[in-house]
């Protein structure tokens, strides 16, 4: 079969050895080894007259294309009877390395596009909210992370509590009834702190009364202020309630 060849860039022996087998359309697990040594050769001689610098690799891959060219031409010995599963074809690693080389191809073409699509976005700057802009909190607030400490400490001790208690029934109660029952015990007390508002018999009570009062601060109906770190968090109910 007569070949054109064009002289491209090529990246090295196997992309030579690829770009042959593309252009003649072969099968790669049944490679023409002696057609594809052929062209090999003739696109080394044409740039040898071009003076072109041909890098060592090429001429290994040639010398390893031509000896394997004369193992599959001199006439092989009967061989005895094996399974054609243990026959092991002389191409084998030769195949091997251009299904190799043909994943990082692709991998290399998938890079390659998305690096022109990054090419075509715009990444803004990080940036940081000016300090001066940060409102304080006012003294004596209450963070979350103080509710959710002062709410550890509770379960712990409702937990120790829970292993002196042979039976319990619990007794069902909905997250409305607990915020009635917060709102009705600061309208009498007026002021509380936090662990007695989540004295309970039952771990769900306390629960249902933590998420009653996490309710209540949300929609503004009471104030936590705390006068210093660890100290009780106070539970007050705002005069608009």
């Amino acid at each position: 079969m007569a070949l054109t060849l064009v002289l491209d860039d090529f990246s090295g022996p196997l992309d030579l050895l690829w770009h042959l087998i593309r252009t003649n359309e072969v099968d790669i697990y049944d490679i023409p080894i002696a057609e594809i040594t052929s062209q090999y050769l003739d696109y080394l001689h044409q740039m040898q007259e071009l003076r072109l610098d041909v890098a060592g690799d090429y001429f290994v891959m040639a010398a390893s294309l031509m000896a394997l060219k004369s193992q599959l031409l001199l006439p092989q010995p009967e061989p005895p009877a094996v399974d054609a599963d243990e026959y092991v074809d002389p191409r084998a690693d030769l195949v091997a390395q251009l299904l190799t080389y043909q994943v990082y191809q692709e991998a290399a073409k998938e890079l390659k596009t998305r690096e022109q699509k990054r090419a075509l976005s715009y990444a803004k700057a990080e940036t940081l909210p000016d300090a001066s802009l940060a409102v304080p909190m006012a003294p004596g607030a209450v963070k979350l992370r103080d509710l959710v400490q002062a709410m550890a400490s509770v379960a712990a001790q409702q937990a120790a509590m829970a292993q002196t208690i042979a039976h319990i029934e619990a007794e069902p109660i909905s997250l409305s009834q607990r915020i009635g029952a917060v709102m009705q015990h600061l309208a009498d007390c007026k002021q509380c702190t936090f662990a007695e508002l989540v004295a309970a018999p039952t771990v769900d009570g306390v629960v249902t009364t933590f998420l009653a009062i996490l309710e209540l601060m949300k929609t503004d109906q009471i104030d936590c202020q705390q006068s210093a770190p660890f100290a009780p968090i106070m539970v007050t109910l705002k005069e608009a309630a």
